[in-house]
């Protein structure tokens, strides 16, 4: 929900409690009110009947009751009660107010009641409430308008300075430019996220160049020291000799290929490819597995592929590396004479090796340089390059363990 509607809800909800609690005080107040008054006009009217009496005059109104000649009606109080009368014409019962007192009039007593109609409190709750409640949404219909209009303009500034921030990355050249404003409130908002911005851009930058010194800086020394490892081995060696040199061409190797696993991780986290063209997905795969089709041979591995016309919208070289990646993940980790699938939907690309359970969790697949059980040797850096292409990409990367079979899914 964004945050006028709910201010705007809130307005809505707090003025319907307020004018709701408003229109009962008023229906209290207006029902007293109108009772007094009520209770006044019969009081005077009695005062008058009785005032008639005294002058000895036949009183024969309409709605005025008297009783005399009973001492007992001196003792009884005054009273002003509502009560209903059967209306013959209309044929229903309508409302009335009556108030009764006892007064000597010379020496002889009299009991009189004197009465008016009035229109019942439901028909008045009913009025007063449709009158009440049509105001009271008017009001409330033109305050929400009111407050909507007048908060959108007011945020107006940070919703464009929002966006802009969603917009931007520190890898561009571009400096963040934020919209002005004269709320006090979002001018130092503006101002600490121009400078958190100039802080990340620094910070990038500083990363950016000493990841690319020093992959540049260690694989020098480390094409020195493989080139001489290479021309020692060419070299008749004690037999103690050859199998430390071959670990070292090996460490050398790994360590290698983990510079430049570390380096594309650096500009991938980066985004550092932004270059994007239409692919046909098929193709690369065909092409891929073409160049290692004599490894996967080697190990007697049983491939089966099934694939449908796919295009993708992505950098050509990091789906190269995406399915590299993927490939050899399924040649180290199939035993030979195994069976391996290969699935390309429209949906889906899905990579089968038939193996053992994962010596290590779930949860690590994906981490860099994951351990397991002893004697496992890690996972390397090959599927948490793979998990950030897709995550630069938008797409999802999945596995699970099914029948003996190690699923990896990539879903677009």
């Amino acid at each position: 929900m964004r945050l006028v509607t709910k201010i705007s809800l809130y307005h809505f909800l707090l003025s319907a409690v307020v004018l709701g609690l408003a229109g009962i005080l008023l229906f209290i107040f207006l029902r007293n009110e109108i009772s007094r008054e009520i209770e006044e006009q019969l009081e005077l009217q009695l005062d008058m009947v009785a005032e008639e009496l005294g002058r000895g005059k036949q009183i024969d109104f309409p709605l005025v009751t008297i009783r005399k000649d009973n001492e007992k009606l001196m003792q009884m109080p005054k009273m002003f009660k509502d009560t209903l009368i059967y209306d013959h014409v209309q044929k229903v019962n309508e409302g009335y107010y009556y108030f009764e007192e006892s007064k000597r009039i010379g020496r002889m007593p009299y009991r009189i009641r004197v009465m008016t109609t009035y229109i019942g409190w439901e028909n008045y709750s009913k009025t007063i409430a449709i009158i009440f409640i049509s105001i009271a949404v008017t009001l409330v219909l033109i305050g929400i308008l009111f407050n909507y209009f007048i908060s959108r303009q007011i945020w107006r500034p940070f919703l464009i300075n929002l966006k802009r921030m969603k917009g931007y990355s520190v890898s561009s050249k571009e400096e963040l430019q934020l919209i002005r404003t004269n709320v006090t409130e979002f001018k130092e908002m503006n101002m600490v996220l121009t400078d958190l911005a100039a802080r990340g851009k620094r910070e990038y930058t500083a990363l950016k160049e000493f990841t690319e010194n020093a992959s540049h800086e260690i694989q020098t020394p480390l094409s020195i020291l493989k080139a001489r490892l290479e021309s020692m081995s060419q070299i008749a060696l004690d037999a103690n000799l050859v199998k430390p040199l071959n670990d070292a061409k090996l460490a050398v190797t790994r360590l290698s290929k983990v510079n430049k696993g570390l380096l594309l991780l650096a500009k991938l986290e980066n985004n550092s490819f932004a270059d994007k063209q239409s692919l046909q997905l098929d193709e690369l795969l065909k092409n891929s597995y073409e160049m290692m089709e004599d490894l996967f041979q080697h190990k007697n591995l049983s491939v089966k592929f099934q694939l449908k016309d796919k295009q993708v919208f992505a950098n050509l070289f990091l789906m190269e590396v995406l399915i590299t990646n993927l490939l050899s993940n399924l040649l180290s980790h199939t035993a030979s004479g195994a069976k391996i699938g290969i699935v390309l939907n429209d949906k889906e690309f899905t990579f089968l090796n038939e193996g053992a359970v994962l010596a290590f969790p779930e949860s690590k697949l994906f981490s860099r340089f994951g351990k397991g059980a002893p004697g496992y040797k890690g996972n390397g850096l090959g599927l948490s390059i793979v998990k950030q292409i897709c995550v630069l990409n938008d797409w999802q990367i999945g596995y699970t363990y099914q029948d003996g079979m190690h699923v990896f899914k990539v879903q677009f």
